[in-house]
């Protein structure tokens, strides 16, 4: 069921209608499990056995951390409970890449090991509440929350059917405090949540979707296009991505939002970035932090030997950004991907302390605003090839005749690149990055709002694309 059909606005007023008409905590947390369940359905059985596995011996091991009488306990009881999270992860998105590496390995050696067929995965999304379970078990064991005493609120943390395929990944630090209190909805939340919802369903449906069908093309055979369709492909893609994944965060932030729950924003205007690292501050946001504090700050807590801290720091994001990019996906282009990323990050912070350290003078290393930007949309733009692409070979293809500037091959003038893109460039360029102006709008004056979510509507009806394309993330 994608958030863009009738038939999930049917489930989603079906749901809001029953939420608000009930009273009591417990009778609303299990109404919500129950359409949560019903959501997941719609991906499958599978799906639905595996999210309430995993959520129910998380909450089992959570309860045994909080408990247990000595670290050792503790530090086992955690390690059980990763390790519980992660296998389904492992095997059902990762198992047939490794069985295939090694093959590729073992073959120069006499060996011909036989490859399974792709394992399918039981629901989309599954790297999605595997890490929403994670980050509570740690929390847990990290002394930032206790451990709920709720299978009900526990299972709803877990299968909240707004968060459950794409995101955002959902603290309970954050989520449980604000469920325990009873879903108060205000009138702000209701027109707060139905703006979110309508930004993003602009996103996806005038935006991405228009999009997707030219990208596509040029991403799938890179080889017949001459170099300035390559560019406009991935340019294309990237403005793509974006729509697509943050039409996808605000709906399921407007959906949350109608419930009286705040879920937490997931993009700020990521494109408005002067380097690579604010890049990552605006960009998939939960991902981003939710790799800096599980797996970069533990790894810079237990490498402090090191020393060099310069040097320390750029091997545990590079290891981080590797890591990062596996998530992704099971390909070496998302490893490589992760890779680009990392290797920028750590050029970042030495050219930081090298600007920091020059204070004689600094503007010989200075590249300017403009200069940064450029350099920063660069890196993304070239490492989004990676992302596209299916397979190494098509990457370096793709590579190989833009970087060369290959003028052999079709030219494909699409009708909706270049606009779209320039009205991504021109919100970017004229909003300040550090607002939201979704949650401002409710204090301005009934005209503006009248014409703010009349404009939306109107894009809706009369520009959205011909055909519907899946969200992209939910495959990860």
């Amino acid at each position: 069921m994608s958030f863009t059909s009738l038939e999930f606005l049917l489930f989603l007023g079906l749901c809001l209608s029953l939420l608000h008409a009930t009273r009591g905590l417990s009778v609303r947390t299990w109404l919500l499990v129950l359409f949560s369940y019903i959501f997941s359905l719609t991906f499958g059985i599978g799906g639905l056995a595996l999210v309430t596995f995993l959520a129910v011996v998380s909450f089992a091991i959570g309860g045994k951390i909080g408990t247990a009488e000595s670290d050792r306990a503790r530090e086992r009881w955690l390690w059980l409970g990763l390790c519980v999270n992660l296998l389904p992860l492992a095997f059902f998105k990762y198992s047939n890449f490794i069985a295939s590496n090694v093959a590729i390995l073992l073959h120069p050696l006499g060996f011909n090991v036989r490859v399974p067929a792709n394992v399918v995965l039981p629901i989309v999304g599954v790297s999605y509440f595997t890490f929403t379970a994670m980050s509570y078990l740690l929390d847990v064991y990290n002394g930032k929350i206790e451990p709920s005493h709720s299978v009900g609120e526990y299972l709803c943390y877990i299968a909240y059917f707004p968060k459950l395929i794409a995101g955002p990944i959902v603290r309970a630090a954050d989520f449980l405090p604000q469920f325990r209190r009873g879903f108060q909805v205000t009138a702000e939340d209701i027109e707060v949540g139905f703006g979110y919802f309508l930004v993003g369903a602009v996103k996806k449906l005038v935006i991405a979707d228009h999009l997707a069908g030219h990208v596509s093309m040029i991403m799938a055979s890179p080889q017949h296009y001459n170099a300035a369709t390559l560019l406009q492909g991935v340019i294309g893609f990237t403005v793509q991505l974006y729509a697509d994944f943050s039409g996808y965060s605000d709906m399921a932030i407007g959906c949350a939002r109608l419930m009286g729950l705040k879920l937490p924003q997931n993009f700020l205007m990521p494109f408005s970035s002067i380097n690579i690292a604010e890049f990552w501050r605006r960009w998939h946001i939960t991902m981003s932090t939710w790799f800096r504090d599980y797996v970069f700050l533990p790894l810079e807590i237990g490498s402090r030997g090191m020393r060099s801290a310069l040097v320390r720091a750029a091997r545990n994001i590079l290891i981080t950004m590797l890591l990062c990019g596996l998530w992704h996906g099971a390909s070496w282009n998302f490893v490589l991907y992760g890779g680009v990323h990392g290797v920028a990050l750590a050029v970042y912070q030495l050219y930081s302390r090298v600007r920091q350290a020059r204070s004689v003078a600094p503007s010989a290393f200075h590249l300017g605003t403009l200069g940064a930007r450029t350099l920063t949309l660069s890196v993304v733009l070239l490492s989004n090839v990676l992302f596209a692409t299916r397979t190494l070979p098509a990457a370096f293809t793709y590579f190989n005749r833009l970087l060369t500037w290959s003028s052999d091959g079709v030219s494909l003038g699409s009708p909706y690149i270049l606009p779209l893109t320039a009205l991504v460039v021109v919100a970017h360029l004229f909003i300040n990055k550090d607002r939201n102006l979704i949650e401002e709008v409710s204090n301005y004056s009934m005209p503006i709002r009248i014409f703010a979510y009349s404009t939306l509507l109107f894009a809706l009806t009369a520009l959205v694309a011909s055909e519907a394309v899946p969200f992209v993330y939910v495959r990860f």
